[in-house]
């Protein structure tokens, strides 16, 4: 695929974190639509929700035929992993993660997200000063969870999540800078490891160890994706929503006042500000057509989960936030078997990261105005660089 016709993608992204402007025609008048990346090749873009999942559920599209090819902007520095495997090994790594994320386990976790969401407040500064929630607040509880999820002391978050970010998109990091890091994230995983069998306890670790269909490379594959999800995606997704909570008027107020809403409140907001544009490029394995257009067998293909999250044939008025909306063909989080198994706890994290500064900080307001705050591009993953607050007094 090497053509060069084809507008060039990604679209630049719409105002204060939107998804680009240019879906919205897609959806319209072009939802199969082929486009030119920076290295002149193409892929097909597709934008309409039920032909997004299709892609993702279905068996005719690899996941791993994408990852492997070359091509800017979709190679995995961090190594690969469990998403770039296709059935059965896909399959063979997944049921332990799948059983790793049960609804039990998140819910006997729960208690420990609020604690860690409180441990990190309670070193936010109250006042006039302005703040960075990412810096003081998103990232902070996001590392903490994952790690303690992981079965790491919460306070070594920095150290596991240093490299981490490197990894995930390294921005001209030479080969040797890029191994390094990933043998220092290999060198934790390898303690962590060493550290559940001496002391066997109740965290996704131990049930890996436990599976013994797995082994330590198996392992160590799986710890390494879950550690840079885990961390960057709830640093992100938090950071976003916290602005489109922040940034709407009344918004804050309501979720203050009323907790009981803020699970529907999280599902639009992971509607309205997805962690990343796209759902991860497949190849399709046989000839499929979608919305009236061939795609060939060996076509390089990406779901825009983004643009299907704005699809108005299934969500009225999709370019309005609002938390009263029945979001129950949301596919934030993928869907088939690549769909994020970790969906529940990372739900719960983000339902606690918002309750809980709210609840801590009641008055807490943007520090300049929306239009100010800089949000990344990047196709994965969609964050904020900084999100200035002014937290006012503690409760």
């Amino acid at each position: 695929m090497t053509a060069t016709t084809g507008p060039a993608f990604p679209f630049p992204p719409g105002p204060e974190g939107t998804v680009p402007p240019e879906y919205a025609r897609l959806l319209a008048e072009d939802p199969v639509s082929e486009v030119r990346l920076a290295d002149g090749s193409r892929i097909w873009l597709v934008t309409r929700h039920e032909d997004v999942r299709t892609v993702l559920d279905g068996g005719r599209f690899s996941r791993h035929r994408a990852a492997t090819l070359p091509g800017a902007g979709f190679g995995r520095s961090q190594g690969p992993g469990i998403v770039d495997l296709d059935p059965p090994e896909h399959g063979r790594l997944r049921g332990p993660v799948v059983a790793a994320f049960g609804a039990s386990r998140t819910a006997r976790f729960a208690p420990r997200i609020e604690a860690a969401a409180e441990a990190v407040l309670d070193r936010l500064p109250a006042g006039a000063g302005t703040v960075d929630l990412v810096q003081a607040y998103t990232a902070p509880f996001a590392g903490r969870v994952t790690c303690e999820f992981l079965g790491l002391p919460g306070e070594r978050w920095q150290e596991v999540t240093s490299d981490v970010e490197l990894l995930l998109l390294p921005r001209g990091a030479t080969e040797q800078a890029l191994k390094e890091a990933r043998g220092r994230l290999g060198q934790v995983l390898d303690d962590l490891l060493a550290a559940r069998r001496a002391e066997p306890g109740d965290s996704v670790t131990d049930t890996l160890l436990g599976a013994a269909e797995l082994t330590d490379d198996d392992r160590r594959l799986l710890l390494h994706g879950l550690i840079i999800s885990g961390f960057i995606t709830i640093r992100d997704l938090l950071a976003r929503h916290l602005f489109g909570v922040l940034s709407s008027p009344g918004l804050a107020a309501r979720l203050r006042d009323d907790p009981a809403v803020l699970p529907s409140a999280v599902q639009e907001l992971l509607r309205y500000y997805p962690s990343s544009n796209d759902g991860l490029l497949r190849v399709a394995t046989e000839d499929v057509v979608l919305s009236g257009r061939r795609i060939a067998a060996g076509d390089a293909v990406l779901p825009l989960v983004s643009a299907a999250s704005r699809d108005p044939a299934v969500f009225t008025d999709p370019g309005v936030l609002d938390i009263d909306r029945v979001a129950d063909r949301g596919i934030a989080f993928g869907a088939g078997a690549h769909a994020c198994p970790a969906t529940g706890l990372a739900v719960t994290e983000l339902t606690v990261g918002i309750g809980r500064l709210l609840a801590a900080f009641p008055h807490v307001a943007l520090a300049v105005r929306p239009d100010e705050v800089e949000h990344s591009s990047e196709l994965l993953p969609l964050g904020i660089r900084s999100l200035p607050v002014v937290p006012g007094p503690r409760r």
